[in-house]
């Protein structure tokens, strides 16, 4: 079983507070985890305290934005998440999250979140101002 945060929890968080302790301004860039999929700008991670700090403060350039999390508020990765529109698959991409930015046209949506073996989906509409959704996941989900 995979612990929630992912098996680079500890090497995140030790790099994170060596920055930290170096005192070094890291620049957003070379701490936000950018991916180009399927021709799309994403931003998927924010595992380290610099690393969500980040994305917070570019999450407004993007039309959707998924924070995932348990019911006591402690972030989860999808071993697998896809987001599909009308059945077509839209994006597909492994540990996921905890947050994920990533533009999408406006309309409806589902995420399919893998997590642990267990199947875990939910329907969503991104706006044209943009949409936040805040996953919390069953309390059954490791």
């Amino acid at each position: 079983m995979r612990p929630s945060l992912g098996t680079g929890l500890t090497a995140a968080l030790a790099l994170s507070s060596a920055i930290a302790l170096a005192g070094a301004a890291t620049p957003v860039a070379a701490v936000l985890p950018f991916e180009t999929v399927n021709h799309m700008t994403i931003v998927n991670g924010g595992v380290g305290l610099d690393e969500s700090e980040a994305i917070k403060r570019v999450a407004a350039q993007f039309s959707l934005r998924v924070v995932i999390s348990g019911r006591a508020g402690d972030y989860h990765v999808a071993d697998r998440l896809t987001i599909t529109r009308q059945g077509t698959p839209v994006l597909a991409l492994n540990d996921a999250g905890p947050w994920l930015l990533v533009n999408l046209p406006p309309g409806q949506y589902l995420l399919r979140g893998e997590f642990d073996g267990q199947q875990v989906s939910r329907p969503v509409t991104v706006t044209a101002a943009g949409t936040t959704t805040h996953w919390v996941l069953p309390a059954s989900l490791p």
